[in-house]
């Protein structure tokens, strides 16, 4: 009888860890692509859920050159963001439905003083390095492309 349990208890977790896999959705796990803005490729987490937007970058203690974390949201709007919990100075810029870069600002790590609006509607915020846009001479217009289309999922 024991044995019967422990065998269906078993067949229960695995039962359950494979529908967990099913709906990545409901993980809080970004999906990884690559994308470029302009010619600089770069590693791109997704934040297209509600919880994946809310999360970010917060409590990492690094970020890789070339790697980012892109948030997609359903429709453009006049996006916010600030960097409660976010140890990493990071750069942000605000990319329009067409996917082209509206503005950039550099943000001060771990504070909810500083908020940094995008002035037009923005459908996209990419979050990179402090500095990244700067350094790469990135500016208003550029083009983010991305390996495979993404959308906001709520």
């Amino acid at each position: 009888m024991k044995t019967r349990i422990g065998i269906l208890l078993v067949l229960l977790s695995l039962s359950v860890c494979k529908q967990a896999e099913s709906f990545p959705s409901q993980t809080n796990t970004p999906e990884v692509l690559f994308g470029s803005v302009a010619d600089r490729v770069l590693k791109l987490e997704i934040a297209n859920t509600p919880s994946t937007r809310a999360t970010g970058l917060m409590y990492r203690t690094k970020l890789g050159e070339d790697e980012g974390m892109l948030f997609v949201f359903p429709r453009p709007d006049y996006l916010s963001f600030w960097m409660k919990n976010t140890l990493i100075p990071l750069s942000i810029g605000y990319f329009s439905e067409d996917m082209r870069l509206l503005e950039s600002f550099d943000m001060k790590p771990n504070q909810t003083e500083e908020v940094y609006n995008a002035r037009k509607p923005a459908m996209y915020a990419l979050e990179v390095n402090q500095g990244w846009f700067a350094k790469h001479k990135i500016g208003k217009d550029a083009v983010l492309t991305l390996e495979r289309k993404v959308s906001a999922r709520d």
